[in-house]
């Protein structure tokens, strides 16, 4: 979790300038729409420690994308 806020907050206010959006808790639940799925990506096929037991870790290392499966 330190790692995914540790990226919202770096790039957190260019992220409000650039969708020109003042509010900090409307720019956070912005960017997490936008980019939770990349860091999510990002942490569970590089850098949890359980990526190699993990079914999310191994789906996305697979196919990158888990909602191919969602109806």
């Amino acid at each position: 979790m330190k790692t995914q806020l540790d990226v919202i907050n770096k790039h957190l206010d260019e992220h409000k300038y650039l969708r020109s959006i003042e509010d900090k808790n409307e720019a956070i639940a912005s960017f997490i729409n936008d980019y939770g799925w990349l860091i999510r990506e990002l942490y569970c096929t590089r850098i949890c420690n359980n990526c190699s037991s993990c079914d999310t870790a191994t789906e996305l290392s697979s196919s990158g994308d888990l909602l191919r499966n969602r109806k």
